[in-house]
Formats: C-alpha cells, structure tokens, sequence
C-alpha cells in the first residue's frame, strides 16, 4: 500500500477521539494532505502530529473519518481477520457454543461500518461505509478463513448505504441451498424453533439484540395465570412464541404492519405446537391499539395481563425526537388502557435518540393520562453480543422497562 496520507485534529476534538470515538466530523479537522479521495485510508494525528490511528475517509459523509486502527499501520487483510477473530472470541466468553449470534455489531468491535451475524452455517455481513467497502473481498477472504460458512450473504440493502454513496445489493457468495430456501430458513435458539428470511428480513432475519429480553419475559407472563399476551410489533413471533410457550399461556395476539412478518409468526408458531394460542394480525398497530381502546366493536378486547411494545425506531437523529417522543407516548397511553389492574407492560426503544430516563418520563406521563398507577420492575437492555462501549455513546440504544399497574 503506498503511503497513508495524513489529516490532523483540532485540539478541542482532541480528547473524545483520543478516548476511542472512532466518528471525525468536518468540524474536528484542521488541516489535511491534498489528494484524499472518498475511500481512502487515512493516518489521524493531533496538533502535534502523534499518532491517534487510520481510519477512513469520505468528503461527502456527515462523519469525515472512521477511524478503524489505533496504530500507525494499515487496514489491511490480516490486521480484519485479526479483529474479527478478537470480536469471535469475545462472544464465545458470552455465549459458548451458540451459532446464532452477532459475531461483529460494528462500532462496537471497533470495525465502524461493518455488522456480521450467523445462524448456523450461514454467515450474512453488511457493509455501511465506503471505506468497509473497499476492504469487502478482504472482509468476505476473513469471514471465510475465520468462519467457514457453507452459506455466506452479502446484505447490503440498508438505506443508511446512500449517505456514503452507495448501492444497495444482497448477493449470495455462496450457499448450499436455494434462494427460496433462504427465505425460510430455520434455526433453533433458546428452546424454540424460527423460520427467518435471511434474504429479506430486517435486519439480517432476527432481532438478535432481543434474545435475552425474550428470556426475561419468561417469569413476567408466568406470574399471570391464565396471561393473556398482546404483542405489539411482533416481528416473526420472539415475544409472541416465548409468551405461548409458557404453560400459564391462555392467548397471545401478535401485532405487526408486515404481512410476511406475520406469515412467518404464524409458521413459527405452528412449528413450536403453539399455535392454538397464537393470533397474528397485520395491521397498523397504532391503529389497532386505537381502536381497541376506544372500544371498536370490530377490535374490542378484553383487557389484556401483559403488553409488550417493541417498536421500531421511531427516530435516527435529534432532529426527529419530538416527533418520536409523541409516537411512543400516544402507543404507552392506548396499552396502558388496555391492560388488566395488576397486569405488566414491557416496553422497549432501540433508538439511541431515547434515552433510558426519557422512555421512563414516557411511561410516566402516560400513567398520569390513564389515571394508572406504575411500579418499574425490571429493566432491560441489549444482548452481550451487542456490546455497550463507554467511549462510544452511540453503541448504547436498546433499553427497556417492566412496569406493574396496581389500579
């Protein structure tokens, strides 16, 4: 590789970047090297020209570099099948043995820009950077020399894609099966058996980050003899099917907007002998939840002893915030008067725009709305293979609350 080019820092930018936030914004840079072109690698010094790391560049991205390495070397081939080895090994020390997991969740491993999941023998990656993709043969040659899947997807259909320019693909690189196969293929985690779609499902095919939060539900519903479980953004069943699973389980309705989201609950429910339990409804869940709280005859319902929202985000920047803010309170009001006197709701925001006391002044100010009266049980948070970095604020985003209603 021909000699990295070199960008030096503002002082004021100096400390979180120098304390591991890998995101350098336009505002940070002082000077650089003429001739950095959208991709390049680039070395990243301070005022006094040490050394902070390389990372990648893009003149056009709202984050200028990604910084990737915290040495004076390149990215290249052995240094990524390194740091994906190192970030494998960590998840074996939290999980050992389990194969369907997040093995890279990007900032979080210090691989800024690349995620890669597995389930089983396949192995999908998604490349959200320029640089990443730059290096996507060296990636695709470590996944392979690291891993050895039999089935490796290229899921780079993410919308994120076209703020560094870039196409949205899925590619199969290689697979022992069909493609239509691939949209059903099946996986067995945490005593349960799911069709995902690893062609099309969002994210990758499941909500991997949840799998721990769909453990901690267990012993909530099976306080309630007889529970009777509303799901709302249901997906393809996690909370759904750990729900109906629980022998205390009279019913559980499974709400998502997503009919092939809802066709495969309805198969995965079948498939674990829990579907005479199961009801899954597309639908517009806020408009369910509306309807049914007005007393609809057409959705009236009777209260329900747990509720769960999982929604998705609702917001990516602060600039969006207090329109989400009003998405979620109006979804905590509309459960909250659907749920049984002493009954739980359990719920949930992946964005890290919402912080964890913002979603509880939420809960709050809907109870004080209904008239109901909340005590916080539990608090949730994304799975270990998700890590939280303290340098990096962004890697914090999933977080969660039980509350009991005593009226």
């Amino acid at each position: 590789m021909h000699k990295l080019k070199t960008i030096t820092l503002n002082p004021a930018e100096i400390a979180r970047i120098r304390a591991g936030h890998p995101w350098v914004y336009s505002k940070s840079i002082a000077s650089g090297d003429s001739g950095i072109e959208a991709g390049d690698q680039v070395r990243v010094v301070g005022p006094r020209h040490d050394v902070i790391g390389v990372g990648f560049y893009h003149p056009d991205s709202k984050i200028r570099i990604r910084i990737v390495r915290r040495e004076d070397a390149p990215i290249d081939s052995d240094w990524l099948a390194w740091r994906i080895q190192k970030a494998i090994d960590y998840r074996q020390l939290c999980y050992p043995g389990r194969n369907v997991i997040r093995l890279v969740n990007s900032e979080s491993d210090g691989l800024s820009g690349l995620i890669i999941d597995r389930y089983d023998d396949a192995v999908l990656f998604q490349i959200s950077s320029l640089g990443m993709e730059r290096m996507k043969d060296s990636i695709i040659q470590a996944i392979r020399s690291v891993i050895a899947p039999s089935i490796l997807i290229e899921r780079n259909d993410v919308s994120n894609r076209r703020f560094e320019g870039l196409p949205e693909i899925r590619h199969i690189h290689e697979s022992s099966l069909s493609e239509e196969a691939l949209t059903q293929f099946t996986v067995k985690l945490a005593g349960l058996t799911y069709h995902l779609d690893l062609m099309n499902g969002n994210k990758t095919g499941l909500y991997l980050d949840q799998i721990e939060n769909h453990e901690l539900s267990k012993p909530i519903i099976a306080a309630h003899p007889e529970a009777r479980v509303l799901d709302c953004f249901s997906y393809i069943g996690g909370f759904s099917l750990t729900a109906a699973a629980c022998e205390n389980t009279r019913s559980v309705i499974g709400l998502d907007q997503s009919a092939d989201a809802v066709r495969l609950a309805a198969l995965n429910a079948k498939t674990n002998g829990v579907d005479s339990r199961c009801q899954f409804i597309q639908t517009n869940v806020f408009d369910w939840l509306r309807n049914a709280s007005s007393g609809q005859p057409d959705v009236a319902q009777d209260p329900f002893d747990v509720i769960i929202l999982d929604p998705p985000s609702f917001t990516k920047n602060r600039h969006t915030v207090d329109a989400a803010i009003r998405g979620y309170k109006e979804l905590h009001v509309r459960a909250l008067k659907l749920l049984k006197p002493g009954g739980h709701l359990l719920t949930y925001s992946c964005s890290h725009h919402i912080s964890a006391d913002l979603l509880r002044s939420i809960a709050f100010e809907a109870s004080l709305d209904t008239h109901r009266e909340l005590i916080e049980s539990h608090a949730f948070y994304q799975a270990k293979d998700h890590p939280v970095v303290p340098c990096v604020p962004e890697t914090f985003y999933l977080k969660g609350f039980a509350y009991f209603t005593n009226n």
